[in-house]
């Protein structure tokens, strides 16, 4: 009888103790939403206009997450950028654009549980420009950039005020090879690479 009741006991502390790391898998925030304040530092590369540079920029981010597990979540990152141009240090001319770059990133978070809590992303984006303009020794020349898919990257920690509130810092990479036109000539081709060094707020729930 005493080896039945020992055997019941540990039986049901074997159940609680299961239930509980279940719980506890599933005890966590799947979702994040997120201001940040972002500092861009775009480089336009051409080989056929080599004069061709982007000036640095400042803008605002909105970022969205969903935790798949406490360590592996996806999350987007969209912002509107104003783009001032310059071909030779304004001497020949400058320019300007906005860009549209939303990136979407697959992030690992290796220590969740931690008050700063690091983690790492990749990801693709997609570079949509518009109102492009160029002036070149004072005349107005048409610019083009066309629309272009690229792949991205990012670090950084997230570091936890309260449970919900969550001070973010991360520095995201994009690549994109793209084509311009100028004055309705011939497609060039044009490399953007961008650094974005941002900080924020996130909250999450």
């Amino acid at each position: 009888m005493k080896n039945k009741i020992v055997g019941i006991v540990l039986a049901a502390m074997m159940v609680v103790s299961v239930a509980s790391v279940s719980c506890a898998a599933e005890d966590f925030q799947r979702w994040g939403v997120g201001l940040q304040t972002m500092y861009l530092n775009p480089d336009a590369d051409s080989i056929d206009v080599p004069i061709l540079s982007a000036e640095d920029a400042m803008t605002g981010g909105l970022t969205v997450e969903y935790f798949f597990t406490p360590n592996f979540s996806t999350e987007l990152v969209a912002a509107i950028a104003h783009v001032d141009l310059e071909l030779a240090d304004n001497v020949v001319g400058s320019g300007e654009t906005w860009l549209l770059p939303p990136s979407l990133y697959v992030k690992y978070h290796p220590m969740p549980q931690w008050k700063v809590s690091p983690y790492v992303g990749v990801g693709f984006d997609w570079v949509y420009a518009w109102d492009e303009n160029l002036n070149v020794l004072g005349v107005p020349v048409e610019l083009e950039i066309d629309d272009s898919f690229g792949w991205a990257a990012k670090v950084g920690a997230d570091v936890k005020i309260t449970d919900n509130l969550f001070v973010n810092l991360d520095v995201m990479y994009l690549n994109n090879e793209t084509e311009m036109k100028v004055g309705g000539g011939p497609d060039i081709d044009l490399d953007l690479k961008i650094w974005s060094y941002n900080i924020g707020m996130r909250y999450r729930f």
